[in-house]
């Protein structure tokens, strides 16, 4: 049986239609990304061709977006989080742009989301310390001076979940 997955959302992609093989490779793949291809061929039950054409083929769909590692960020010295919730003043599509290249940039910006609702966007970011990250709330707000209304801190204490989507496939 056939079921259709949507990708577009947060990079606006297209529906991508995945079959029950296509969804073992991709749990398979969200479980070690690294995993060899004979290895999934031989847990599918397909050919190796099999394999690495369906992967190339929901690589170029933009169903796969990518590979990556994850850092464990205490290790790293990163010992505060925090959710900033920003409400931005009316703003030209270019200053928006500026504005977002820089948060973009910014390297203790993990994440940004784009919100509906009282917030325009949703950042998070890890610091060392409460002093470094007292330092990025400021580089933030002099990316452009009074381009912020509001801005909500709240400190992450733990993360409970972080989901891969896997359940979902």
């Amino acid at each position: 049986y056939n079921t259709r997955m949507a990708t577009k959302g947060l990079l606006g992609g297209t529906t991508v239609n995945l079959d029950e093989k296509d969804r073992a490779i991709l749990r398979l793949l969200v479980r070690d990304p690294q995993m060899q291809v004979a290895d999934i061929a031989r847990e599918v039950g397909v050919q190796r061709d099999t394999v690495v054409y369906r992967v190339k083929r929901m690589e170029k769909r933009g169903l796969i977006m990518k590979y990556h590692t994850i850092l464990d960020p205490l290790a790293l010295g990163l010992g505060v989080f925090m959710m900033v919730l920003v409400k931005l003043n009316p703003v030209s599509k270019s200053e928006l742009e500026v504005f977002l290249g820089k948060l973009m940039a910014h390297k203790n910006v993990t994440h940004i989301s784009r919100l509906v609702g009282k917030h325009d966007y949703l950042l998070q970011i890890a610091a060392e310390d409460i002093l470094a990250f007292d330092a990025v709330l400021d580089d933030i707000k002099a990316i452009q001076v009074g381009l912020i209304a509001d801005i909500e801190i709240s400190n992450v204490i733990d993360g409970l979940k972080t989901d891969d989507f896997s359940g979902l496939i």
